[in-house]
């Protein structure tokens, strides 16, 4: 399997992560959807990743659609989306929650990225800063020890670990970490995975205007 897009996506990430998780070889084409848009958009029509491409030659693209088919993979006693229940819709719901968030924190960066401070949407930002502050202290209260959902680790610790790591590499301000302890301790947990380990980004991996600083 080959896994397209780089690790400084949260999307990306927990793709990653899961298959470290579940032990599946891959290999990865860390390519990015700004310098290599041709490239990407031969892979997804939408120029977004991750996409993973398949032993059969069958593209998977969205991070959930591929996690979908890695559950399946996994089998439903190791898949960590619980099959059925009450357990699957509560770990579905974090997962939605952390994705979510995940989408408004990208936006928040690229809009802070691409347009200069007076050129910067601040009504815009503003609206993003609230959505993303009130599905973050959603996600502290719902949050157990040492993992999501207490002892059991889930799909639900992957993505808001990935969320995490992102927001505090991208847009640290919307983190402060006094204010999500339960949050910032099962990132803290998250990082210390080796299946975490292995997924963080590389210092090339930046995006436009940012310099090749280490993460």
């Amino acid at each position: 399997m080959i896994l397209v897009g780089q690790f400084d996506s949260p999307f990306v990430r927990r793709v990653a992560v899961t298959l470290h998780h579940y032990h599946m070889p891959y290999s990865r084409n860390p390519i990015s959807v700004f310098r290599n848009v041709d490239e990407v958009q031969k892979i997804n029509p939408l120029v977004r990743v991750p996409s993973l491409i398949l032993e059969t030659g069958e593209t998977l693209i969205d991070s959930s659609a591929i996690i979908d088919h890695l559950d399946e993979m996994a089998g439903p006693a190791r898949a960590l989306t619980p099959p059925h229940g009450p357990e699957r819709r509560k770990v579905l719901q974090a997962i939605v929650l952390a994705l979510g968030t995940a989408d408004k924190c990208v936006a928040l960066f690229f809009e802070r990225l691409f347009h200069i401070d007076k050129h910067i949407n601040r009504d815009f930002e503003k609206r993003m800063m609230q959505q993303i502050a009130a599905a973050l202290a959603k996600l502290e209260h719902e949050c157990g020890a040492p993992w999501f959902h207490d002892n059991k680790f889930t799909q639900a610790d992957i993505t808001t670990g990935c969320l995490v790591g992102y927001m505090k590499m991208r847009v640290p301000d919307v983190f402060p970490v006094d204010k999500f302890p339960k949050l910032h301790a099962l990132a803290l947990h998250c990082e210390t995975k080796e299946d975490f380990v292995k997924a963080r980004p590389s210092p090339d991996e930046t995006v436009p205007g940012q310099s090749k600083t280490k993460h």
